[in-house]
C-alpha cells in the first residue's frame, strides 16, 4: 500500500510539473505577443524603448522569440544603442533553443563577421540547422557555401540540392545558384541530385508541419 501511495504521489507531482511548465510556456508566448502588439503599434503608440524593455523581460524569462527580437533591436539600434556583440549574445540563446530565425541570423553574422570573428565553418553549421527546418534564406546560403567551397569542401551536387530546395519558394538568387550548379554536373549526377533534393524537400516540409 505504501508503494502504491508513493507512486500516486509521484504521478501527481509529475502532472503538476508538466502543468506548471505548460503554463510558463503559455505565459512566455503571451508576454511576447503583448510586446509585438506594442512594438507594431496595435495597442499603444509605437515605442522602441518600451518594446526593448518588454522584450528583455520576456527574454530573461526564457522566451526564444523575445530573445530573437531583442537581438534584432540591438542589431538595428532600435530602442537601444546599436551593439552587435549584444545582438549575438541573444541570438545564441534563441538559436540554442532551436529558434529557426535566430539560427539563420547567427549564421549570417558568422558569415559576415559582424559582432564576432568571421567563421565560414560556423556559418555553415548554423545555416544547416536552419535550412533543415525550412529557412529559405539558410537553404540558399548553404547552397552558396557548397558552391564556393566556403566552410565546406566545394560540392556542386550539394550546392544544387540546397539551392533547388530554396528555389521552390521562388527566390531568384537561389534559382540562379541552382542553374549554375546544374551546369557543373554530369547528366547522371544532376539526376541523382534532383532526386535527393525532392526527397529532402519533402522531409523538410513534413518536419515543418509537425512543429
Amino acid at each position: 500500500m505504501k508503494q502504491l501511495a508513493l507512486i500516486a504521489v509521484f504521478f501527481l507531482l509529475a502532472s503538476a510539473l508538466v502543468c506548471a511548465d505548460d503554463q510558463a510556456k503559455t505565459q512566455l508566448r503571451e508576454d511576447t505577443d503583448d510586446v509585438d502588439r506594442m512594438y507594431w503599434g496595435e495597442d499603444l503608440p509605437h515605442n522602441d524603448a518600451r518594446a526593448v524593455r518588454k522584450y528583455r523581460q520576456a527574454a530573461e524569462r526564457g522566451s526564444a522569440s523575445a530573445q530573437f527580437k531583442l537581438a534584432l533591436m540591438y542589431d538595428s539600434g532600435r530602442g537601444v544603442p546599436q551593439d552587435y556583440a549584444e545582438a549575438v549574445k541573444w541570438l545564441r540563446k534563441a538559436a540554442a533553443k532551436g529558434f529557426v530565425e535566430a539560427q539563420y541570423h547567427l549564421g549570417s553574422m558568422y558569415n559576415s563577421g559582424q559582432g564576432l570573428s568571421q567563421d565560414d565553418t560556423k556559418a555553415v553549421k548554423w545555416f544547416r540547422k536552419a535550412a533543415e527546418r525550412g529557412s529559405v534564406g539558410a537553404q540558399k546560403n548553404l547552397g552558396a557555401k557548397y558552391g564556393k567551397g566556403q566552410g565546406v569542401p566545394q560540392n556542386h551536387a550539394e550546392a544544387y540540392i540546397w539551392s533547388s530546395i530554396a528555389a521552390n519558394s521562388g527566390d531568384e538568387g537561389a534559382i540562379k545558384n541552382r542553374d549554375f550548379a546544374a551546369s557543373k554536373l554530369s547528366p547522371e549526377d544532376l539526376g541523382a541530385a534532383q532526386k535527393r533534393a525532392a526527397k529532402l524537400h519533402e522531409e523538410i516540409q513534413q518536419r515543418k508541419a509537425a512543429q
